[in-house]
């Protein structure tokens, strides 16, 4: 039998940046249809944080919209990114892929009780034309509080892999996982399960223009935001009756070129853009006054956010960041388009029970210059800069050059260093190195699914009453 060729396409963190994904799915296409033209095999995967509720639609269709844009592309099967598994409610991931015609392969989520959601499977085995069979598994970064929180039981991806390689490579010809763990995991997977013929990745946004080879396995991963295509093209001869030969030929990342977009992607995706108007556009309350924001200074609107931050998770004090809020809010009507508009970020409050002296370090810290002009990347947020530090039920001397428990009142008494403070915040104040004084506390309490747009239009209505 004369060798052949599986085509395998894949993408990952599109990150709902729905403006470039005419231009991925008309490449797509392309190398799709070239492969068909040469008689090859094709799968087409996705490695999840396709959904992202930063984008008004994904927010307004609660992801269904992001499904049915894969239905269109016929993928073959997808995994869930963080942004699928601890975004969305319980009830909402439950629906989400309702109407999807593909399956979703994870092996490491569950409900509470141990069993396994409706709507994933461990694995799926894809038999070719040729007979080539093709086991593929999926698994997603497990961030425990945060799924444990919403309700799941989320697993250790190695554990489940090992019961899943056990019981799936004798039953195939190629192994293939869809890992939304990160690069640093996928290199370590590679060497736990050297049975994997291949490991598509995603979550830390890596461009692998040629791949990388760990031992036998190779790993491929193609950045973020549809700026990327991957492309593993593999060869198979039959050897004897059921049994391949396999071998990779070529791994890489192929740029996208956003001039080049496809008609049909075009008119599903204003579709759905139009079918999202109706709960866009719901109105929540109506400005008497406007509520002002400036980034580099103290202002109306991050004040009172402050404000509604320290009562929504019932903490003696709080803080967030001016930067947090995009724009001030005129006076008049205020719709979900509005709110979704100026705090777009999938950012959930928290608590955490932190010393007075870690807290004098916090508010040191927040005054530099360098930490309010901070252009950050990552961790949900997407503005542009933290801006100025707001604090609410916490008053601060500024006549004082360098700050000590003297110059911090919390509700009019002096800060005690040795006490412990409820403090609310935002999420990405709790990991990473932002705020070490804060991501190194262990007692802490994250409230979702609601995000900060969900607890200013609690405010809002508060204050103002709704709409007639």
């Amino acid at each position: 039998m004369a060798k052949q060729t599986l085509r395998i396409l894949h993408t990952n963190d599109l990150h709902s940046q729905l403006d470039k994904w005419p231009a991925v799915t008309q490449l797509l296409n392309k190398r799709r249809n070239e492969a068909y033209r040469k008689n090859e095999e094709v799968l087409l995967f996705d490695i999840g944080d396709h959904c992202d509720r930063a984008h008004p639609m994904t927010d307004a269709l609660l992801g269904k919209g992001n499904v049915q844009l894969l239905n269109d592309m016929a993928y073959d099967a997808v995994t869930i990114g963080n942004n699928e598994g601890i975004t969305f409610s319980k009830d909402q991931l439950d629906d989400l892929y309702d109407q999807a015609q593909f399956p979703v392969l994870l092996s490491n989520l569950k409900n509470k009780d141990g069993t396994r959601p409706e709507w994933t499977h461990p694995y799926k085995i894809f038999t070719l034309k040729s007979g080539l069979k093709v086991g593929v598994t999926g698994v997603t970064a497990p961030f425990r509080l945060f799924y444990e929180t919403l309700g799941w039981k989320v697993t250790d991806p190695f554990s489940e892999l090992e019961d899943t390689v056990n019981e799936l490579r004798p039953k195939v010809d190629i192994l293939i996982c869809l890992s939304h763990l990160g690069f640093s995991e996928d290199e370590k997977m590679a060497d736990d399960f050297p049975s994997f013929d291949v490991i598509l990745g995603a979550h830390t946004h890596h461009v692998l223009e040629k791949g990388k080879k760990v031992n036998n396995t190779w790993i491929n991963q193609s950045g973020r935001s549809g700026a990327f295509i991957g492309e593993v093209c593999m060869e198979f001869e039959k050897e004897t009756e059921g049994c391949f030969q396999v071998s990779v030929q070529n791994v890489q990342s192929i740029k996208v070129n956003e001039g080049i977009r496809d008609e049909e992607t075009e008119k599903s995706l204003n579709h759905l853009i139009l079918s999202s108007s109706t709960e866009l556009n719901k109105q929540i309350t109506v400005l008497e006054s406007p509520l002002d924001v400036e980034w580099y200074q103290k202002s109306k609107f991050p004040v009172m956010l402050a404000e509604t931050l320290r009562e929504w998770c019932e903490a003696e004090i709080s803080m967030v960041n001016s930067g947090v809020l995009l724009k001030s809010l005129p006076k008049g009507p205020v719709t979900v388009r509005d709110l979704h508009e100026i705090c777009p970020h999938p950012i959930n409050p928290a608590t955490v029970m932190i010393s007075g002296e870690r807290l004098l370090e916090t508010i040191r810290q927040s005054r530099q210059e360098e930490m309010i002009t901070f252009a950050l990347k990552g961790f949900g947020f997407r503005g542009k800069v933290l801006g100025y530090m707001v604090f609410d039920n916490l008053t601060i001397s500024d006549n004082s050059r360098y700050l000590n428990e003297k110059n911090v009142l919390i509700d009019g008494e002096p800060l005690q260093r040795d006490r412990k403070y409820k403090l609310a915040t935002l999420d990405m104040f709790t990991f990473g190195q932002l705020y070490p004084a804060i991501s190194s506390i262990n007692e802490k309490k994250y409230y979702m699914p609601e995000f900060l747009r969900d607890l200013l239009a609690w405010k809002l209505n508060k204050i103002n009453g709704s709409p007639s």
